[in-house]
């Protein structure tokens, strides 16, 4: 036979030769082969293929995790006839857990009503945290189409757990799409403080009218958990500070008698445009009342701050409370917004400590490694002078800080400091 008498073999041989070859691997369990093989299927083959789907199940119920993992890459370009039989893989209690768990997952990809009501069911159902946790992933994925069967979950409280509502909260949560508003407010006034912590939580993320006023209502409930929320969701809206006067809501929660809510109103006054932010800062800072859990934060929060005045408060802190100044110089270190200043002004507070004998080496350190982290080259001079200090730890952080701010430095000058 001549090569221009050989058959030619049609698409559709080839596909079947393909499947065979398949076939023959699956029947001495090569699964990679079976893989590799139905990798090399066209979209066009692989739709709607029910051998296909029946080679490719034979390898997530069989094959090693690795195989499971590639053949869960493949069944979802199978279309809709995947459906039906990984929701029965699922289901079944008999099943190995990992198999269920790739199911699950694999339903992820299919945006489809009966997925949707069977991976809240099985959410329902199932006891294994593992699966519960892969169902809302892929509810999760699936994305809009669940929130109508998660809303029903939500408005019939009778029929559903406080369990099943925190899932369907959490799941609409994770969606991060306008329609969930709407559920979401339905329940802010749920009676399990967790579920109306989360829906403060979701809602916060979103610009909406009139969620700002219901988080207002938030920030008085009973439940700690709801007002931390409440106070983070708020903060985040520097940009209606000065509109609603957001600081006059908050301050009360600076003195909360949770320590959750005060940490978490001290670190959110430093998202609000808001110039008296910083006195009222300085003000719960140098009160003898504020436990050092809260000092810390409110430190945090003026360094986020890193406003010429905010640093200005404080270095003043740190010359009166010295115990605190380590905490301070590395908050400082961290700003954003003045840079330059910070490293003057640290650069001041080191030489008036240095001239009083009030620098101890801890001092000297966060200093040293705050001017590498700011940037301002002219403080290298000082930096050199450090690496002179007696202190091993304080020579490090300035040489550390001065090869970041001048790589090219010539090494002969921190010899002769070091001398």
């Amino acid at each position: 036979m001549t090569l221009n008498t050989l058959p030619i073999m049609s698409s559709h041989d080839f596909n079947q030769v393909t499947i065979d070859r398949a076939s023959t691997a699956a029947n001495s369990g090569n699964w990679s082969i079976v893989i590799d093989t139905l990798q090399n299927l066209s979209l066009a083959q692989l739709d709607r293929n029910d051998r296909v789907l029946e080679l490719a199940l034979q390898v997530l119920i069989e094959g090693d995790f690795e195989q499971q993992w590639e053949i869960a890459k493949i069944i979802p370009k199978l279309g809709e006839i995947a459906i039906q039989p990984l929701l029965d893989l699922v289901n079944d209690d008999d099943i190995d857990l990992e198999n269920r768990w790739f199911g699950a997952r694999i339903l992820g990809g299919f945006a489809r009503p009966q997925v949707v009501t069977a991976l809240v069911e099985l959410i329902h159902q199932d006891e294994d945290p593992e699966l519960t946790a892969i169902a809302i992933g892929a509810l999760t994925k699936i994305g809009v189409p669940t929130i109508a069967a998660l809303t029903e979950i939500l408005t019939t409280p009778i029929a559903s757990s406080p369990a099943d509502r925190r899932i369907a909260v959490t799941i609409l949560a994770q969606i991060r799409h306008s329609q969930t508003i709407e559920p979401l407010i339905q329940v802010i006034d749920d009676a399990d403080p967790q579920i109306r912590a989360l829906v403060v939580e979701a809602l916060g993320s979103f610009h909406d009218p009139q969620i700002v006023p219901l988080l207002l209502t938030r920030l008085t409930d009973v439940a700690a958990s709801v007002r931390t929320a409440a106070v983070i969701a708020l903060s985040l809206r520097g940009d209606l500070a000065t509109e609603l006067d957001l600081l006059r809501h908050l301050r009360p929660l600076l003195f909360d008698l949770d320590l959750a809510v005060c940490k978490a109103t001290a670190l959110g006054f430093a998202r609000l445009a808001d110039p008296r932010v910083v006195v009222v800062l300085n003000e719960l800072l140098t009160s003898p009342h504020t436990t050092n859990d809260l000092r810390s934060s409110v430190i945090l929060a003026l360094g986020w701050i890193g406003s010429r005045a905010a640093i200005d408060s404080s270095i003043a802190i740190a010359v009166t409370e010295p115990d605190l100044a380590p905490e301070i110089i590395s908050s400082i270190s961290k700003t954003e917004r003045e840079r330059t200043y910070a490293s003057q002004r640290l650069v001041a507070y080191l030489h008036s400590c240095v001239a009083a004998n009030l620098a101890p080496a801890i001092v000297r350190q966060e200093i040293a490694a705050a001017l590498g982290n700011l940037g301002n080259i002219d403080t290298v001079p000082v930096l050199v002078k450090l690496c002179g200090d007696p202190d091993d730890r304080v020579r490090l952080h300035a040489m550390t800080a001065i090869a970041k701010l001048s790589p090219t430095l010539p090494p002969e000058i921190l010899h002769s400091a070091e001398r």
